[in-house]
């Protein structure tokens, strides 16, 4: 059975995705920032024959993610992904009881395929990586500049919306010298366990200074202050190098899938 979940549903998504907690950090965080009933954020449940869930299918604007165990009904979830009015351009294909999602869906197909590494930092492997540059974390007073910041950054380009958020619900840190942002890195998800990390930059003409190290160091000390597991997943050498250092350790795989729509496929 399937159906859309409601606010009398959230203690039961929380628990269910807290087991896989790395993989499950954006299903946490909306839950947490957003509520289960956001007009941008919306849960599906997959039930067995008893009752007891077995998948959870959330959407975020028009990029979906799914949270699975053994006897998730993946065609359901299939069908309202190809039907839901959002569309879909984003997909965290991270299952975890079959290899993919993709081939549930009709109506779209992957335009391209990112597998990088994930990893976290648990608090005694923290090594925090000297630096002479001033790190601060930002304001909303800061909107304007990050936005600018972000808006040409390759791969981590972000809409002011994405900007606005970390800004309101998570935490961003930047290295600034004589008034010009020239590094930053925020939080795409905090949940009161762990944060996902993310929108880490800085612009070629400024790389090989450490000042990603600098603001990664403050991030991560402000996350482990507050008592939480800070996790990222990249497939940068030289950014991974970074992490490294600061005591991240590999814990898997995430595989993000950038969507178009497919040229025969249909919804039945």
């Amino acid at each position: 059975m399937i159906r859309l979940l409601s606010a009398a549903d959230h203690p039961l998504i929380h628990e269910f995705c807290s087991q896989n907690l790395a993989h499950s950090l954006y299903f946490l965080g909306n839950l947490e920032s957003l509520g289960v009933e956001s007009d941008i954020c919306q849960f599906w449940g997959s039930f067995d024959g008893r009752g007891e869930l077995n998948g959870v299918l959330m959407r975020y604007m028009n990029g979906w993610d799914i949270a699975d165990a053994p006897g998730c009904d993946y065609a359901a979830f299939g069908q309202i992904v190809d039907a839901h009015p959002a569309g879909a351009t984003r997909l965290q294909d991270n299952t975890q009881h079959t290899q993919s999602f993709l081939p549930f869906l009709r109506r779209y197909e992957a335009e391209t395929i990112q597998t990088e590494y994930l990893c976290d930092l648990a608090r005694a492997n923290f090594n925090p990586i000297a630096t002479p540059w001033p790190v601060r974390r930002a304001t909303l007073a800061d909107y304007p500049a990050l936005c600018r910041f972000y808006a040409d950054a390759g791969q981590m380009t972000r809409t002011p919306r994405g900007v606005e958020r970390p800004l309101t619900t998570g935490r961003v840190f930047v290295v600034e010298i004589a008034g010009e942002i020239v590094s930053a890195v925020l939080t795409n998800a905090e949940t009161r366990a762990a944060a996902m990390i993310g929108g880490v930059y800085t612009p070629p003409p400024r790389r090989g200074q450490k000042f990603a190290a600098a603001a990664m160091t403050a991030l991560c000390q402000s996350l482990i202050a507050d008592g939480l597991r800070p996790v990222l997943y990249y497939d940068n050498p030289a950014a991974g190098a970074i992490y490294q250092r600061l005591g991240f350790r590999r814990i898997g795989l995430w595989r993000g899938v950038r969507l178009q729509p497919t040229l025969t496929g249909s919804v039945t």
